[in-house]
């Protein structure tokens, strides 16, 4: 099960814009060098080096008195025999603890708590299991699968484990909520779950534990390093189905409110105020956590937490431009607050790339990190860098969208509602998925991270023309919006339904869905029961603009589960934006920048316009055209002239897509017939694969040749060889997911033409080009697989510029 990869994941989620509001002000800043660095497969190779790393330990401590990753060393990292804590043998008096409701207990009977356990028996190992489990989950790595030996057997120690302090109890109930919810693992989560309801302070801070089922009867002494992981082990409990008291959540928000300095940061304790850099996270997360269960509530709209202000805010003036004196610990902590606050950025700098390029440049030849922290180890810190690595790699669902500067804005009126459901799906699809904020002036870049945006509202929330402007970019670049209606809003409805419109130039119109629509049937086991719920605007190829009548963001706010459409449609929406597959992860943007540099060749491509569906997707050329110049150095001049206009001399290529039949006026026929026979070539697609086009397309043919037809290209042709200065085989390409679910596999290219002379001078794909040259997988397209429809075009174009009269 995949509960858990929010439990450390979420542990912040509320956070999300108060940092972001004052961070979407910002300018990106650059924070390391060799930030270049930092993409899927270098952060893959070296989250493998790590793992083999932490197996290799394992074998080298077979047979020890020390099983397994144990070393008896504290595995929290900021140790009770440090000198900032003081002496390990000192004695703590025995008080009564009075006023603890659910958590007050009979004191010990006057005896005495000896010492504080100076070791961390089994921290090690639960550290070590809980990232090794959370990297199969992600990367699905057959070594480390839960049923291979070596994770087996730290798997059976952990569950015959009690722990002995804060520190155990949190890793190990972390690990177990990576695990299956069968009963031996459940009985293993409940002891962690009453030794830490046990041992919680009067005052809601934690130390680092004592005798086993004891409350801790000192309410003066407290550490905010054991304080946050106790928080972040009853919040695992709880996201695997435990019934954590409210008053628990009470006094736990109560202890990091009481103890959050003037300037909205965090020291470690009453006497060390120092370690802000560490525990600034540390408090943000815990009281986000606490947030996520005290407000809850019947998802009404949340109320502003000042606290948690004062600390994004405190978060986002101090994080560094340069990370490379941050311990790991520290590291981990901010990475938790990234993920479970959706943001990318705090103080300008991009934390995950940041903290990822340190990872990648001081990784040993081993597989190691040895960033070192009090009483740390190679282990404890390869563990750590393995779960800030993983975790920031998986898949965004979703982008939250901050269209006010303000935090507590109409925005974001439920701060919980899309890390709810991005929660849900990971359990539900047992597929670790993140989600994000995103602000109106942040790049296309981070926009294109996650397939859809959600904006949410009561009111029109009067969107600026610039606005408006990144909304049709990402839709033009194959994202999909996806509006809810806060309360039922009518007024934000029919603002959502204008935008929408205006988003699409006003090409197409918003209409109900019909229960035939891929929202309803994405999956074939679950049938909503309404479909009036929800307005669509489609492009003729798929949903770019979807408005819920329905208020979802007070569904997953509440957790309510039992109202399985405020899930599951929403879920269907998912899986049809990534062609019901496998997402990508958060480094594979869509995002495709200008290339720079001079370029080894140009060539000009007019786009043919006519009276109907002439151009779906705006985005798809100008994409392809930054793909040539980064891939293969060609410079593409995208054009849109008039038939009459066209010169094969300096135009060789020209498209023609659309979704419905269309028709040229015979002066258009008469001038297109004039560009080809000159040397000018043809290439149309039908778009989404529809098959009005194709007939369109045949009767198009027929009108320029009439003694020709669309024929066969034959697979040892040059422009299915690539035989031609930068051409590629295509002779083997791969369709869309959704393609071979309805007319079975193929894997040769269905490409007809028309040839005059030794040229072809017109290319036709009945099957969609032009989507897979946004890089999407949207399900519904009877197309080429992405990679195989932008070497299609390659050919076309090269082929075209090789002829070029």
């Amino acid at each position: 099960m995949r509960k858990n990869v929010l439990v450390l994941v979420l542990a912040a989620t509320v956070i999300i814009s108060c940092v972001q509001s004052v961070a979407a002000r910002r300018p990106m800043r650059a924070a390391n060098a060799n930030m270049n660095v930092v993409n899927s497969a270098n952060v893959i190779a070296a989250i493998k080096r790590g793992v083999a790393y932490l197996l290799k330990q394992e074998h080298l401590n077979a047979g020890s008195n020390n099983p397994f990753w144990e070393h008896g060393i504290v595995a929290g990292g900021i140790p009770l025999t440090n000198s900032d804590v003081g002496n390990n043998n000192r004695q703590l008096p025995n008080r009564n603890i009075r006023g603890r409701g659910r958590f007050r207990r009979p004191p010990p009977n006057n005896k005495q708590i000896k010492t504080v356990p100076a070791k961390q028996y089994g921290g090690e190992t639960a550290l070590v299991v809980e990232s090794l489990l959370d990297v199969e989950q992600s990367l699905h790595l057959p070594q480390i699968s839960q049923f291979a030996p070596v994770i087996a057997k730290p798997i059976k120690f952990l569950t015959k484990l009690q722990p002995g302090t804060t520190y155990v109890a949190s890793f190990q109930a972390n690990a177990m909520t990576l695990l299956p919810n069968k009963p031996i693992y459940r009985r293993t989560l409940l002891h962690d779950f009453r030794y830490l309801l046990d041992d919680i302070y009067v005052n809601g801070g934690y130390f680092y534990g004592f005798e086993p089922n004891h409350p801790n009867p000192n309410v003066d002494l407290w550490d905010n390093s054991n304080s946050q992981y106790g928080v972040l082990g009853m919040w695992a409990c709880a996201h695997q189905g435990l019934e954590v008291p409210f008053r628990y959540w009470e006094l736990a928000g109560s202890h990091w409110r009481k103890t959050q300095s003037i300037s909205g940061s965090w020291g470690y304790s009453p006497e060390i105020r120092n370690r802000t850099m560490t525990f600034g996270p540390a408090g943000v997360a815990s009281l986000l956590i606490c947030d996520e269960f005290l407000q809850r509530g019947d998802g009404s709209l949340s109320s502003a937490d000042q606290n948690v202000i004062r600390g994004l805010k405190w978060i986002d003036a101090h994080f560094p431009t340069d990370v490379s004196q941050m311990s790991l610990y520290a590291m981990y902590g901010y990475e938790r607050v990234q993920l479970a606050s959706g943001l990318q950025q705090f103080g300008g700098v991009d934390c995950y790339k940041a903290l990822a390029a340190r990872l990648l440049k001081t990784q040993k030849a081993d597989g190691s990190w040895n960033i070192p922290f009090p009483l740390s180890s190679p282990i404890i810190c390869t563990a750590y860098a393995l779960l800030v690595l993983d975790r920031g790699l998986n898949p965004v669902i979703m982008s939250k969208l901050q269209y006010t500067p303000d935090y507590y804005g109409q925005w974001n009126g439920r701060q919980r509602d899309v890390a709810n459901f991005a929660s849900w799906i990971t359990h539900t699809f047992e597929a670790p998925v993140n989600w994000q904020v995103v602000s109106s002036n942040a790049p296309m870049s981070q926009w294109l991270n996650a397939p859809i945006v959600f904006i949410s509202g009561a009111r029109d929330p009067k969107f600026t023309s610039e606005q408006i402007q990144k909304l049709t970019d990402y839709v033009d670049n194959g994202g999909m919006v996806f509006c809810s209606c806060n309360a039922q809003s009518q007024s934000f409805k029919e603002a959502m339904i204008k935008y929408g419109q205006e988003v699409v130039h006003n090409r197409y119109e918003a209409h109900i869905l019909s229960k035939k629509s891929y929202l309803y049937t994405m999956q074939p086991w679950y049938h909503p029961t309404v479909s009036s719920e929800y307005l669509g605007i489609s492009n003729g190829v798929r949903y770019v603009w979807i408005i819920s009548n329905q208020d979802l963001g007070a569904q997953w706010q509440a957790h309510r589960f039992s109202n399985r459409d405020a899930f599951e449609v929403p879920a269907n929406l998912y899986l049809y934006a990534i062609g019901n597959g496998s997402p990508a992860d958060r480094l594979h943007s869509l995002f495709i920048p200008p290339a720079h540099g001079a370029m080894s060749r140009q060539i000009s491509i007019n786009r043919l316009k006519y009276a109907g569906n002439w151009d779906p997707e705006p985005g798809a050329w100008p994409r392809m055209a930054r793909l040539a110049a980064q891939q293969f150095s060609t410079g593409v001049n995208l054009e849109q002239e008039p038939i009459n206009k066209l010169s094969a001399a300096t135009t060789p290529l020209t498209t023609l897509t659309g979704t419905r039949s269309f028709k040229l006026a015979p002066a258009d026929i008469d001038a297109l017939r004039k560009y080809l026979n000159s040397g000018g070539m043809l290439f149309a697609d039908a778009a989404g694969g529809h098959l009005t086009f194709s007939n369109g397309m045949t009767q198009l043919v027929k009108a320029l040749y009439p003694n020709a037809v669309l024929e066969n290209i034959p697979m040892t042709d040059p422009i299915v060889t690539g035989n031609f200065p930068e051409g590629t085989s295509i002779a083997k390409v791969q369709y869309r997911k959704f393609y071979v679910s309805q007319l079975g596999i193929k894997t040769k290219p269905e490409l007809l033409g028309v040839k005059k002379g030794n040229r072809w001078v017109i290319v036709f794909s009945p099957v969609d080009v032009t989507s897979g040259l946004l890089g999407t997988n949207t399900w519904g397209i009877l197309g080429y697989a992405p990679e195989s429809a932008q070497a299609i075009a390659r050919n076309v174009m090269m082929y075209a510029l090789a002829h070029k009269p």
